[in-house]
């Protein structure tokens, strides 16, 4: 649902009416799961000072709904779904909206991760209660920092990942290169990090075709098949087993599983919850897509930091990074997508200026042909930047490490 779609379902009239002191609190309770409206309006009318109605809808589902009424409304329950990209996204325009004139909690009856209750947090949500205390008092949000959840936590500090997903435009353009080589640079320790490597993971989310495991002699130890399975949930615990150490390389990697899987085992919740996780224990993330379009696509949009499609400078893939920017940009008018031109060299002016204007872009990445480099790095089974620490490749990419480094210490870029 787009903001505008949002949007039109709110009016003026539905502002909330001040209220004299001895009015109760209007106060609707959502759940799309069979009694559970009715059973917390139960238990939250024992509160006197409540006016409690409730509807057996989800928070997307209700808003949706013709006959839906906000007017007057003050507070605002309804049932957290981990991973509901809708749900969120609703209620920061019922903030926006309505600001602090309506407050807004979740109620679950299962844990939540460390990154769905930050995720609630940002979004506007006041507070988390469990189904064994449904009976806040009125000041129930008088601070995030009452947030009461059973969130599971990362087993120390949390970080704030920066998720660079990379996607080609044609075959054989090296995305997986790219993305192993990137995962390489950014793990090695900069000027200013005093020594101290960044924690970086890179994801073969191309778990059909993919070959980046194999690439670097890594295999899935069968974690990643147990999520797309259904029987495992993309948790702090289930990255322990699901990414491996590669250490030559100083990053951690989830390698595509060895048992075929259709791409569709992959669900929208399930890429949100594992990106959602893999930014809480990590610096960077890089993941890497796989080139068709697939319904999850979305939940990666949402949460990429920046967007790299790489391709050449042919008419017919230059025409498909174009479609590709307008896909991916149509509902994320604000993702950051730049395109690397891979093994060319910049040719000239004319052709250059050409495509750059088709692209509404400037191509400021290009990766040079390295054949030489490439065997050694394919004979030895490691990335490029790794065969050829100073070979062109390496050095072309420099500038877009840097970069994605400087954006990394910006206080104002996205948090989790």
């Amino acid at each position: 649902m787009t903001e505008l779609a949002v949007s039109s379902r709110f009016t003026d009239a539905d502002l909330p009416v001040a209220a004299p002191k001895a009015a109760r609190t209007r106060t609707l309770m959502l759940s799309g799961t069979p009694g559970m409206a009715e059973m917390v309006a139960r238990g939250l009318a024992q509160d006197a000072n409540l006016d409690v109605r409730h509807k057996p809808f989800g928070l997307a589902d209700y808003i949706s709904r013709e006959d839906a009424d906000l007017t007057g409304l003050e507070l605002l329950v309804f049932e957290i779904r981990p991973g509901n990209d809708t749900d969120i996204a609703i209620i920061r325009e019922l903030k926006r909206h309505f600001g602090d004139d309506l407050q807004i909690l979740g109620v679950t009856g299962e844990a939540l991760t460390l990154a769905t209750a930050r995720t609630l947090m940002e979004a506007g949500v006041a507070e988390v209660i469990p189904l064994s205390n449904t009976q806040p008092q009125a000041d129930h949000a008088a601070s995030l920092g009452a947030l009461t959840t059973q969130a599971e936590t990362t087993g120390g500090e949390t970080r704030d990942a920066m998720v660079l997903a990379v996607c080609g435009a044609a075959g054989g353009v090296g995305t997986t290169t790219f993305a192993l080589n990137l995962a390489t640079l950014l793990a090695r320790p900069d000027k200013t990090s005093k020594g101290e490597p960044a924690r970086v993971a890179v994801v073969d989310l191309d778990f059909q075709n993919g070959v980046l495991g194999a690439s670097i002699d890594l295999t899935d130890g069968g974690a990643y098949l147990e999520m797309l399975q259904g029987q495992a949930n993309p948790n702090q615990s289930f990255l322990k087993r699901a990414l491996e150490s590669y250490a030559p390389g100083g990053f951690d990697v989830m390698a595509a599983p060895v048992t075929l899987a259709p791409l569709d085992a992959m669900t929208p919740d399930m890429v949100a919850w594992l990106i959602d996780e893999l930014r809480l224990a990590y610096d960077y993330v890089v993941l890497d897509l796989p080139r068709v379009v697939v319904d999850w696509i979305d939940a990666v949009l949402a949460r990429a930091d920046r967007f790299f499609i790489l391709g050449d400078t042919s008419v017919h893939t230059v025409r498909q990074i174009r479609r590709m920017i307008d896909l991916y940009t149509d509902d994320h008018a604000a993702l950051p997508v730049q395109v690397v031109v891979s093994k060319e060299k910049k040719p000239g002016a004319a052709h250059v200026k050409e495509a750059e204007h088709f692209l509404g872009q400037t191509l400021a990445t290009w990766l040079p042909r390295d054949d030489k480099t490439a065997a050694r790095a394919r004979a030895h089974g490691q990335p490029m930047a790794l065969s050829g620490p100073k070979a062109p490749v390496s050095r072309a990419m420099g500038p877009v490490v840097e970069q994605i480094r400087t954006d990394f210490k910006n206080s104002n870029r996205r948090r989790a």
